[in-house]
């Protein structure tokens, strides 16, 4: 079936769905009639939903996760700058809990009562894991065993299991799962299924959850190894494979129909396009923009761009005529020093003139900040059009023509698994040794975009020949993708800790990603360069002083520097949060059993510690 076909009927089982919460009396005489949407159309429902809404990506992706995790900033600078925003970190737990699980709970109740369904049965049990998996990864403890039991057993205030329960109970689930799916023949499978991959759903499904087990298997890696490894090798072992090439990767298709609000385009992408509340200012990070710069990281021509805000909607700035000079690979300066480059990133901190400042002048005494997008400080100073000088002060944004409304979404991507598998080779408590897999999961991180087929695919070629013109004749693309991989893969046979640099490339191959992003530095602290708590030395910024503009005057001199404020330590005292904090909606709706997770996770750190800075269980401790 058409996946157009698939997201229409999704729709129209989200508006039926929408309403099920308000028929609370009939639903307690007769559970069964909580939906009567066909359960087909409420698979894609579940599927894609978690990937659609603009609303929540662009808060808990790119305001939170994404500047927790560092590879990406966020002019929204709560994540970046610690401090807390309900209306930023809600979002995820009640699109989750207050929408999709109660509709795979429902249609579970509905399936058991018909024969011959198992492997449908076991399909929601992995979509449910899907889903549960991102909401304990960034909220830590949550109901798993009876949440979204409203309808079938009017169980409306759900207690919140341990993380490390819940973790356990997702591996049963998943067990049982594969069992089904491996009894199932591949003509049972539904054609309404918004999971897409190259293979056929038998395979797919079963891929899915091994490579679900690995990942689970992996998250214990810092609470409890040992465990961890035994449940890593149920899905790395088993004799159904998991997700190693693109073509097993389980992905949800993203079309134009609905508009930014519907349920069709990719929440992630509806955000960076600024379509859903405004710019998104969503740029890649100081962090993760110079070690691609450093290393010659031919992802740079894909995943970054200038933006043009034109008409409310951000989009790249895809015109070479307007460049001159063109180099991405050129570093902006470090502290006290103002380098003309074409990709600058923000600066870790919550202050504009330390985030984005690039030079004090003394003859105005004012902070010269980095432009947004294309021509926002142009004005009447000719100077500051992006044709002339704006280039080389625009910040860095994520490529909106790579990041948009119909780029896919991965549920579980070849190169997670790969880096996964890597990084458990180089833990003795795992057992394993998979020589190959960093190699694998580098070349995987590079094929993606056209592989799974994003857009962006014009803007690289026009941008890398542009380079190879205007300032390298040597440069060839291709060649250039061949030998990052194989200095990555030295990198890894030289470095003492394996595991960093394993750590570091996954970290990168998750850009535009903010919630693997944030968990896997909340999982591991990597990489090694990014700090847990904010050195005293890195909360102010150094801003070079100039007696005049240096951009309009070359005759412009160096006077010292000018201190800003970078990082104000928010409500962490300058460390970097551990976790999203239960929403205030849950903490008055069902305060008993919220309040018992709190302190459960709190154990013996003090009150003193603000919530969000409290490790999780899997957290790096």
């Amino acid at each position: 079936m058409k996946l157009r076909n698939i997201l229409l009927a999704a729709t129209v089982a989200a508006s039926s769905l929408m309403g099920c919460t308000h028929r609370f009396e009939e639903i307690n005489d007769n559970p069964w009639t909580s939906n009567d949407i066909d359960v087909k159309h409420v698979m894609a429902f579940t599927q894609a939903k978690m990937y659609a809404s603009g609303h929540e990506a662009w808060r808990s992706s790119i305001i939170m996760g994404g500047a927790y995790a560092q590879n990406t900033a966020c002019l929204y600078s709560t994540g970046m700058g610690f401090t807390t925003n309900d209306g930023y970190t809600e979002p995820t737990f009640s699109l989750l809990f207050k929408d999709i699980i109660k509709n795979i709970e429902d249609s579970k109740v509905r399936l058991e009562q018909e024969e011959g369904v198992d492997h449908y049965i076991a399909q929601f049990d992995i979509i449910k894991v899907v889903n549960m998996l991102r909401a304990t990864e960034l909220y830590g403890d949550i109901p798993y065993s009876t949440a979204g039991k409203g309808f079938t057993e009017g169980i409306y205030y759900p207690v919140y299991e341990s993380q490390e329960e819940v973790l356990e109970m997702m591996v049963i689930d998943l067990l049982n799962a594969r069992t089904a799916i491996k009894a199932s023949s591949a003509e049972q499978f539904t054609s309404h299924d918004a999971y897409d991959a190259s293979t056929d759903k038998k395979d797919q499904y079963t891929k899915l959850a091994n490579s679900l087990l690995i990942k689970i298997g992996m998250l214990m890696s810092e609470a409890n190894p040992a465990r961890g490894a035994e449940i890593f090798k149920m899905g790395y072992n088993d004799d159904g494979g998991y997700i190693s090439s693109w073509a097993d990767a389980s992905y949800v298709r993203h079309v134009e129909a609905g508009g930014p609000w519907g349920q069709h385009v990719n929440g992630i992408g509806i955000a960076v396009e600024g379509q859903v509340g405004g710019f998104s200012h969503a740029f890649l990070s100081e962090a993760a923009l110079k070690y691609m710069q450093s290393h010659h990281d031919p992802r740079i021509f894909r995943v970054v761009a200038h933006c043009d805000y034109v008409e409310g909607v951000s989009k790249a700035v895809d015109n070479p005529s307007l460049y001159h000079n063109f180099d991405p690979f050129a570093q902006a300066g470090e502290e006290g020093e103002f380098k003309k480059v074409h990709f600058r990133g923000v600066r870790f901190g919550d202050n504009g003139d330390g985030n984005r400042g690039l030079f004090y002048r003394k003859d105005t005494d004012a902070t010269q900040q980095a432009a947004f997008w294309r021509d926002q400080n142009a004005g009447e100073r000719s100077a500051y059009t992006f044709q002339n000088e704006g280039q080389f002060i625009t910040l860095a944004g994520m490529n909106p023509a790579t990041f948009n409304r119909t780029m896919p979404s991965i549920i579980v991507g070849a190169d997670e698994i790969a880096f996964l598998i890597a990084e458990a080779s180089t833990i003795p408590a795992y057992g394993i040794n998979d020589d190959g897999a960093f190699r694998r999961g580098v070349e995987l991180a590079i094929s993606k975009y056209d592989a799974l087929g994003f857009g962006g695919g014009d803007y690289e070629n026009n941008f890398s020949n542009l380079y190879k013109e205007q300032t390298n004749p040597d440069y060839n693309q291709n060649e250039n993708k061949t030998q990052y991989v194989n200095d990555a893969v030295a990198r890894y046979n030289a470095a003492a800790d394996k595991r960093d640099i394993v750590v570091t490339e996954h970290w990168l191959s998750q850009i535009g990603n903010g919630y693997t992003s944030f968990t896997l530095v909340n999982r591991t602290g990597g990489p090694s360069f990014l700090n847990k708590v904010v050195p005293v030395e890195e909360r102010d910024y150094d801003l070079p002083s100039f007696d005049k503009d240096p951009i309009e005057n070359t005759d412009a001199t160096l006077d010292g520097t000018f201190e800003v404020v970078l990082h104000r330590g928010g409500v962490t005292d300058y460390t970097r949060p551990s976790r999203f904090p239960y929403p205030n909606k849950e903490l008055n709706a069902n305060g008993e059993n919220v309040s018992a997770a709190m302190q459960r996770q709190r154990g013996s750190i003090s009150e003193a510690t603000h919530f969000i800075a409290v490790p999780q269980w899997y957290s790096k401790k």
